[in-house]
């Protein structure tokens, strides 16, 4: 691979099938389409081409396979040209400068953005708004300080002079405070008596609620009593109502059962009366069917003598009657032999003439059988060609739904490295902004220290000054002077200037300048 020319995607001949590519860039194109180089290299129509695989088929597959091709090499010199858009939108904006810095001073890209990123001057501004408050705030408090000593110096002299007036005030004061004390005694003395007063009254007003209370109490239970008095007389009420109640439903419950036994014996003595009259039409009725059957049976007698004179009469006639059908029936047999002499002639001239229709019926037979023979040999070679056709379009429809399964597969699996490319991507940029959140943190923490070491630095001098003055003031000495040039030196520490931020703990030798005009 050394020895060979860079070969990228635009010199890559397409119609060879030894090509290759080894660009960087053009790999890296590759790489984010989810395509491998090998897969961009043409393949000839032969090695499609298998031993029980028909000429079409074969063709389908390179057709597809080379489509296929071609879409993926469209696809990655697109990338290929988003990379190269990149690079130069890069270098236009002088990324290239970065890196050489990164290179010179050994540290990552990230690292030197965090380092002059905007968060980070905030960070320093805060640090030096904070230095000036810190220096502000121990200068007041060490001119409050010297003000002070000063003060004791005036006040020193001051004091000898007013130490005589100050027996006097002290005793007014005190006189002030007696009279105030027995006039807040008096108040506290009034203000007892007034709240016993009152506590007294609402003792008073407590019993007589008490007593109404207690009167109201017994003034309800009295009317309660009455009204249970009234409800019991009008539960007795009620239950003697009830009780008569109950005695007339009783009474009218005898009556009903009175007046019902007399409709019952009523009811009796209409169905014997209704008894007696039914066997009176009972008998009557048999007095009369004794006379209708008597009447029946002269009129059956009669009725059998009648028919058996209609027999009698029936029986001539049929032997008459005999007699004809006699003659008529040979009459009937010498016709009935004439007409099967004439049928027998009929008979076999129908058969000749059925013959004669039967030979001309199979001729016609014969000729149909074979023409139905020959339209099955025409049937059957249409099958066969439709049966061919069949195997033929199933071959293709199987070829083209592996195609199908294959172009799935490799677009599942170029999806896969794609994602893969994305996730390496994704990666990288974690771990440069890594870099850079790791550089920011621990720029910030030094700032973190050097506002702490202000601080302490600022509590050290103000103690030292306080020291100072309480060592004045022990020994009596008071010396503003040498405070204020004490406090000179201590306000021209590097720790309360500029200075502070002169450098970097991660990059210590890295000019500022260079990293401003990038």
């Amino acid at each position: 691979m050394a020895g060979k020319a860079t070969v990228s995607l635009d010199t890559f001949d397409e119609s060879n099938p030894r090509g290759f590519i080894n660009s960087p860039r053009s790999i890296q194109a590759c790489k984010l389409e989810g395509v491998l180089p090998l897969e961009l290299v043409h393949k000839p129509i032969e090695c499609f081409a298998e031993k029980n695989l028909s000429p079409r088929l074969v063709k389908l597959r390179y057709d597809f396979f080379e489509a296929k091709r071609r879409d993926l090499l469209a696809a990655s010199k697109r990338a290929r040209d988003a990379i190269l858009a990149d690079e130069k939108r890069a270098s236009e904006n002088s990324s290239q400068q970065l890196e050489v810095m990164a290179r010179d001073f050994g540290v990552s890209k990230g690292a030197i953005l965090a380092l002059n990123s905007d968060g980070l001057k905030q960070e320093r501004k805060k640090l030096l708004k904070a230095q000036e408050s810190e220096k502000k705030w121990l200068q007041s408090a060490l001119n409050a300080e010297l003000n002070q000593l000063k003060a004791l110096e005036n006040g020193k002299a001051f004091a000898e002079k007013e130490g005589d007036n100050e027996a006097e005030r002290l005793k007014e004061n005190s006189r002030k405070m007696k009279e105030l004390n027995d006039k807040r005694a008096s108040d506290e003395e009034r203000k007892q008596m007034e709240a016993e007063a009152r506590q007294k009254l609402e003792k008073q007003i407590a019993k007589e609620e008490f007593h109404k209370q207690q009167e109201e109490i017994k003034r309800l239970g009295e009317m309660q009593a009455f009204r249970e008095k009234e409800a019991y007389a009008r539960q007795v009420a009620a239950a003697d109502a009830k009780k008569q109640a109950e005695a007339d439903k009783e009474r009218k419950r005898e009556e009903e059962y009175n007046r019902t036994e007399a409709r019952k014996n009523d009811m009796r003595a209409l169905d014997l009366r209704r008894t007696d009259i039914l066997e009176q039409q009972t008998q009557q009725k048999s007095a009369q069917l004794a006379d209708l059957q008597a009447k029946r049976d002269e009129r059956i007698m009669a009725s059998i003598q009648a028919n058996m004179e209609l027999e009698h009469k029936r029986r001539d006639e049929f032997e008459n009657r005999q007699q004809v059908e006699a003659e008529r029936e040979e009459r009937l047999m010498q016709a009935k032999a004439l007409q099967q002499e004439e049928g027998a002639k009929r008979s076999f001239q129908l058969m000749m003439r059925r013959k004669v229709i039967q030979q001309e019926a199979n001729q016609k037979m014969e000729e149909r059988r074979g023409a139905i023979l020959e339209q099955h040999e025409v049937t059957e070679y249409r099958l066969l060609e439709h049966e061919q056709k069949k195997e033929r379009y199933l071959d293709f429809k199987r070829e083209l739904d592996g195609l199908r399964g294959k172009n799935k597969e490799i677009n599942v699996e170029r999806q896969r490295r794609r994602e893969e490319s994305v996730r390496e991507m994704v990666a990288e940029q974690v771990r440069k902004k890594d870099d850079k959140i790791d550089a920011l943190n621990g720029e910030r923490k030094r700032l973190w220290a050097l506002r702490r070491h202000a601080q302490s630095e600022a509590y050290r001098a103000r103690e030292q000054v306080k020291s100072e003055i309480m060592r004045q003031r022990i020994t009596s000495k008071f010396n503003s002077k040498a405070l204020e040039q004490k406090l000179a030196s201590i306000m021209q520490q590097d720790c309360f200037t500029e200075k502070l931020l002169g450098g970097s703990a991660s990059m210590p030798t890295l000019k500022q300048a260079s990293v401003e005009s990038h």
